[in-house]
């Protein structure tokens, strides 16, 4: 079986969603340690997938929506790349993220 790279449509995804939840936790005024940890560990498990994250502008400067960005991002995935473990287990990190907020 050989291993494929993922197309430039997912890599545009997993780039998004990296770079989404890694502002997050660089935003360290505006956002708690706890939620800046799960949003930091998401986005090194989607680099792991083949994303890479680069500094970006939180959505309308909020946390909560900036999350729900990047969620928006995965979810467009197919469903063999979601499903794959750094990916869920980065959604997983974003979702406690998000309750964390209390968005």
């Amino acid at each position: 079986m050989t291993v494929t790279d993922p197309a430039p449509e997912t890599l545009e995804l997993l780039d998004k969603a990296a770079s989404l939840l890694d502002s997050v936790g660089a935003d360290r005024p505006i956002v708690p340690a706890e939620v800046a940890l799960k949003c930091l560990h998401a986005a090194e498990l989607l680099e792991r997938a083949g994303g890479r994250a680069s500094r970006v502008a939180l959505v309308d400067g909020d946390a909560g929506a900036t999350i729900r960005a990047a969620m928006t991002a995965l979810s467009q995935l197919d469903p063999a790349t979601f499903g794959a473990e750094p990916v869920l287990g980065a959604a997983r990190a974003a979702r406690r993220a998000l309750r964390l907020l209390g968005a």
